[in-house]
Order: structure tokens, then sequence, then C-alpha cells
């Protein structure tokens, strides 16, 4: 059991402190007088060493890890009854066992010593074993919090990632539909990357987070599928040293900045559009200028929302956005 270890702690405590008068007439120490009310060997002195120890354990072990065996209805009265059955037993057991080593009944001559140390023993024994009950509770409540407090962690950053899903396959379809009308050829291309796409987004539900090599090649299939639409129109210039692609980064992060800057900026042939993406102080740096659209869309600024929301879960820390009269710039920190 898990609480074995405290328990032969604590017996072996109380076996030495109860015996320590007996300890000390042993080592030539008896300023208490104690020898001269009882015969002291070193035999006797050892059994009960052994008796106190036992009787310790085994009550610390009924009433801490043999405790569920009699829980439930009437426990009091149950704990009550078993407590005193042991103490009978184990006055018994020490009573046949002080005859047996030392050849005489030593408990006739204190009949009511022996008791009294035992039941003594017992009481502080049951005061030891609460403590060690409310403490193993106090632990377990801290641990059964932190579960909760991480499952519903899991559960928001789940609900999280799915909100991110059907922005990008309405865009996606979209896109598919003016290509199909242009360029079927190019639309079949288009189907296996977008299909790819969803792989990859499938695989990351099982995650929270991946490297930035897996991420960036997830980002190079996306921005094909853009460019299929926007073609010279649109550019995505990535400056990132390989030396930071084993660093990891939250699923799907990068495609959301890109997407986001497809749809808040107007992206002509007077006015193309480019994303920078690039490393910068223990940052991953997404940054476009901003062109400001004729027409544009209505910003729930969701996504951004729940891009911190999850950097916020995983890394205890959020995304740091930039934004002034010329670029538009959001900072992620690397995991």
């Amino acid at each position: 059991m898990k609480n074995t270890r405290l328990i032969i702690i604590v017996s072996i405590s109380i076996s030495l402190l109860v015996n320590i008068p007996r300890i000390a007439f042993l080592f030539g120490n008896d300023e208490i007088g104690f020898a001269s009310l009882f015969d002291i060997s070193l035999k006797d002195t050892v059994f009960r060493l052994f008796s106190v120890f036992g009787f310790s354990f085994l009550v610390l072990k009924l009433n801490i890890d043999w405790k569920t065996f009699w829980s439930g209805k009437a426990r009091i009265l149950k704990a009550v009854f078993l407590n005193i059955l042991l103490l009978i037993f184990w006055l018994t057991f020490f009573r046949v066992f002080d005859f047996i080593i030392n050849g005489v009944d030593s408990t006739d001559m204190n009949p009511r010593f022996n008791l009294f140390v035992y039941f003594f023993i017992m009481i502080l024994l049951l005061i030891v074993s609460k403590t060690i009950e409310l403490n193993n509770q106090r632990k377990y409540d801290m641990i059964e919090k932190e579960r909760l407090k991480q499952q519903s962690l899991e559960n928001k950053l789940e609900a999280l990632k799915n909100q991110v899903n059907p922005h990008f396959l309405f865009n996606s379809l979209n896109s598919l539909s003016l290509l199909v009308r242009e360029d079927q050829a190019a639309a079949g291309e288009f189907i296996n990357k977008l299909s790819f796409l969803y792989r990859y987004i499938l695989q990351s539900r099982s995650t929270d987070v991946v490297s930035i090599k897996e991420e960036l090649k997830f980002l190079n299939s996306y921005i094909y599928l853009i460019k299929q639409r926007y073609r010279n129109r649109f550019e995505v210039q990535i400056d990132i040293d390989e030396e930071y692609y084993t660093r990891e980064l939250p699923s799907l992060a990068l495609q959301l900045l890109v997407e986001n800057a497809v749809k808040h900026n107007e992206i002509s042939e007077k006015r193309p559009l480019k994303v920078s993406i690039f490393e910068e102080d223990e940052f991953i740096v997404v940054k476009n200028k901003r062109q400001q659209r004729t027409n544009p869309e209505a910003s729930t600024r969701t996504g951004l929302s729940n891009l911190n929301a999850r950097f916020n879960l995983l890394l205890k820390r959020g995304i740091v956005i930039e934004n002034n009269s010329e670029y538009f710039i959001v900072k992620l920190p690397m995991i």
C-alpha cells in the first residue's frame, strides 16, 4: 500500500519512544529509577520493542489502509469494535509471549500498567491515523482539482480548435468553386492539396502543438491553394532559419494568420498583398501591410481571440498584436 512506508516509520518511532526508559537502562542511564520497578534485560527489551511496533503497525493499517473494508453504515461502531478487539487480542498475545520469553507472567505484577500503556498507544495511533487520513484526503483533493482543471482546459482547447476549421473550409470551397470554372486540371491538383490539408487538420485534433517544420509544410500547401485564386497578386515570404524547425507552435496557427491577412486586406493587380513570416527574439512573426478594402468584411475577431486563448491555455502567455496605420503584426511565442 502507498502508506506502508509511513506506517512503518511511525510504528518504529512510537516503539522507540515508549521503550526509551528500558533502552536508557541498558546503556547504563537510569536516572529515573525505572529498573527498580521492573526486571529489565536485553531479551525483554527487544521483545517489547517488537511488540509495540507490531501493535502500532496493525492499528495504523486498520485505520488507514484497511478502512475501506469497513466503511459504510455504522462505520463508527465498526471502527470502535475492531479497535477494541485488536487491543484485547494484542494484550492476550503480549501476555502469552511475555510468559514464554521471560518464564514468568510479568503482567500479574502490573495488571493495569500494560493495559494503560497499550490503551495510551492506541489513542495516540488513532490521532496519528486521522492526521494521515486528512493529509491524504487533502492531497487527493488537490490532485483531483488539478485533474478537473486540466480536463476543463483540454475541453476548451478542443472547442477552440474546432472553431478554426469551418471558416477555413468555407474559404477553400469558395476558391475551388472559382477554379473549377477556370481550369479543371488545376482544380484536380487543388482538390489533392485540399485533401492533404484536411488530413493534416484531422490529425492535428489529436495533438495540441506541432513542430514549426510540420506547420510550414502545411502552410505551403495552403499558400498554393490561395495563389490559385490570386496568382501573382498574393505572396508569402518565409524566412525562418532551420535551427528553429524543431520548435513548436499550436497547430494551424500560421495558417489562421495568413488566412486573416487575405480576408481583411485588398488584393489586386495594383495592390498585391505580401505577407512576411520570420523569427525574432523567440517569436514567429507574421507581418503584412495594411491595405484596407473598399468594402471590408465585418470582423468578429474570433480567429485572433481563439488563437490567443489557445496560446494562453498551452503556454500561459498570449500572442502579441501590433496594429498601426501601416502594418498589422502578430507575434507567436515559440514553445
